[in-house]
């Protein structure tokens, strides 16, 4: 480094370190300022579709259906996060419109909250508070998760602030400042579930800091009484507590590894490692030359003989298990770093810090339904003030301006890469979802697909119908868009369907957020590393003409729903041509073989005005019946036989349902 920017460091740090506020807004501008037009993009509709449902019934947050994982659901039983994040995006959306640079910008001030609160703790709990706050804010966790409109960052934000207050009247005793933090803490659940998880970090640091049982202790009534009516009103108005909906949804469907509770370990903390970055980085100004020789060399060794030893990762080539050791190693590196402070300090600050990442690794590896870069996000003010203060045993106040800037540098240009190919994948999806809707309008051909997140998103915009597995019908020429990086894709028969083009929208051909078959998965389900730099697979959209009526439910499910659309006793249901499409469907997967199809597509044909085709089909219905022990059966199509020979429609009976 020259004299020239030697001094030019020296001036920004000295100015930086006098206005710290504009420092953090300006470091956010810089590096999230160019993402504000990004796609909405993985669970960011969610998020939207409750703001859009807000505006119209602010009470009833989540008083409507959507098809998220294949078939439509409410709302409700769908969505596992709270509605506070909708709320603010709704009054963004009351304001500005549902425009994406709008809702990213108001994100961008959440962002810049959580970079103020982090400050203002790390203030108390370590001597160069700027540095640790510049430290968190240049992981990959932190900077992608600002790009997007979940409510990971607004959850950050306001747990960050409520120990903030919580510390603040541990030392005071200000009754005001305890009811601050508990009201944070409470909405710090409300804004993301999660947050239930660190609540017991504020007892632990009141009693790390008195020293014993105290009043203060009930100050946590406040964050639980909100917990409470939340529940409440959430079962009152949907009919099961939300947050024990979500509880059961994550005990349900918790992300299986195989080979257990090991090969969880090894993933879990190759995902700390690559979401906090910096503190590998750093590693070389944390310890002294022999403990960093030897400690480092150990690390990796234990790295490479953990994933030798299960296989993780096996299925991927050498550049990813180079990736997949380097952060298994940075995340193991974390876990000593964390045990090593709290020993050689064993103050408050230390102990909790350990507590705070142990926890919290516990829940992102183990307990959470899936392995996500985003459960490690609340570990990040943790790992950027333990950093700072294991810092201060190796460094000397009187450090060469610059010394930090290199890994710094180092980590928010790596952060910047990550975030530069999420966008990309987001920006392809919604270019993909508006062009192929543009080329297949539905005013021409029903336009029908399959997926969901981004390109769910904007193809719905364009008025296309995503796919029902359990209910829908996809008439003869009608389109269907199936792309191939996504989730909940059913390939169909290709008997069905004729492939019109295999169309082809770039995206980010070096690094990986999302893809299975680079073993990324930034936002979870299923990915071992949080991003991988290597080629990506090409994204991919299979466009197909219906040859004949499709339908992805068994047999089973089409006969049901035939039925009742061919003989509901309400005429708003009754739908004589789809029932008629469903019944066929059902008769032609099990080779009109089966009596009881055979008689619901008779009926179907009735609704429909096809007598002749109602007839054929309960005639034949009649003869597979005659066999033993189907006489109830024979007489039931032979006396319906005899209303399709009059011209006459069955209706089903209060009685017969």
């Amino acid at each position: 480094m020259t004299p020239e920017e030697k001094t030019f460091l020296a001036r920004a740090q000295l100015w930086a370190a006098k206005h710290p506020l504009a420092a953090i807004g300006i470091f956010l501008l810089l590096t999230l300022g160019p993402f504000l037009n990004k796609a909405i993009h993985i669970d960011d509709p969610l998020f939207v579709w409750t703001a859009e449902q807000i505006l119209k019934h602010p009470g009833d947050f989540y008083g409507f259906d959507v098809n998220w994982y294949g078939d439509t659901s409410p709302m409700a039983a769908i969505s596992c996060n709270p509605p506070t994040t909708s709320y603010l995006l709704a009054g963004v959306m009351a304001i500005f419109g549902e425009r994406e640079m709008a809702l990213h910008a108001a994100m961008l001030l959440v962002a810049f909250a959580a970079a103020a609160g982090i400050l203002q703790l790390a203030r108390i709990w370590c001597a160069r508070p700027l540095l640790a706050t510049f430290i968190a804010l240049c992981t990959p966790v932190f900077l992608v998760s600002a790009t997007t409109l979940m409510c990971d960052v607004p959850m950050l934000a306001v747990w960050i602030w409520a120990l903030f207050f919580w510390e603040r009247a541990l030392k005071n005793g200000k009754a005001s400042f305890f009811l601050i933090a508990g009201l944070l803490a409470g909405l710090a659940v409300l804004t993301k579930y999660s947050a239930l998880t660190l609540l017991p970090l504020l007892p632990v640091l009141g009693v790390l800091r008195k020293r014993n049982l105290g009043w203060w202790l009930l100050w946590l009534a406040v964050p639980l009484a909100m917990i409470g009516l939340y529940e409440y009103g959430t079962a009152k108005l949907y009919g099961q507590g939300l947050i024990a909906a979500a509880a059961d949804y994550a005990a349900q469907t918790r992300f299986g590894v195989a080979g257990g509770w090991a090969n969880k370990t090894i993933i879990g903390l190759a995902y700390a490692g690559g979401c906090l970055l910096p503190v590998m980085f750093f590693a070389r100004r944390l310890w002294t030359k022999r403990e960093w020789l030897g400690g480092g060399g150990l690390t990796v060794a234990a790295a490479v003989g953990a994933l030798w030893a299960t296989g993780v990762g096996r299925q991927f080539g050498w550049g990813f298990r180079l990736q997949m050791a380097l952060l298994l190693a940075a995340g193991i590196h974390l876990l000593l770093l964390a045990v090593a402070e709290s020993w050689r300090r064993r103050d408050a600050v230390s102990l909790l810090l350990a507590l705070w990442l142990g926890s919290g690794l516990v829940f992102a590896a183990v307990l959470n339904w899936t392995v996500s870069a985003r459960s490690f996000l609340p570990l990040v003010p943790a790992a950027a003030i333990l950093v700072v203060r294991g810092l201060t045993r190796i460094t000397s106040a009187a450090e060469k301006p610059g010394a930090f800037f290199w890994p710094l540098a180092l980590s928010t240009a790596i952060s910047l890469l990550v975030a530069t190919a999420d966008y990309s994948l987001a920006g392809s999806a919604r270019t993909a979802a508006r062009q192929l809707a543009a080329e297949h309008p539905s005013a021409t051909n029903k336009l029908w697909f399959q997926g969901h997140c981004c390109f769910q998103f904007y193809l719905e915009k364009s008025r296309a119908l995503p796919v029902d597995f359990s209910s829908s019908v996809l008439a003869p020429g009608e389109i269907m868009i199936v792309p191939s990086n996504n989730s909940n894709l059913v390939a169909p028969d290709p008997a069905d369907v004729e492939i019109l083009a295999e169309r082809e929208f770039p995206a980010c051909s070096w690094l990986s957020t999302v893809h299975a078959a680079t073993g990324a998965g930034f936002y979870g389900a299923g990915g071992l590393l949080p991003f991988v730099f290597g080629p990506v697979p090409v994204e991919k959209y299979s466009v197909c003409r219906v040859l004949r009526t499709l339908c992805f439910a068994p047999p089973e499910i089409l006969n049901n729903l035939a039925w009742r659309l061919a003989t509901s006793p309400d005429p708003k249901i009754r739908d004589g041509n789809q029932a008629v499409s469903l019944a066929r469907r059902a008769c032609e997967l099990t080779h009109y073989q089966k009596p009881v199809y055979l008689g619901t597509l008779a009926a179907a044909c009735a609704e429909a005005g096809q007598f002749d085709e109602a007839i054929a089909a309960a005639e034949k219905a009649c003869t597979l019946a005659s066999g033993p022990g189907e006489r109830d059966l024979l007489k039931k199509n032979q006396e319906l036989l005899e209303l399709y020979r009059h011209h006459e429609a069955y209706r089903e009976s209060a009685e017969d349902r």
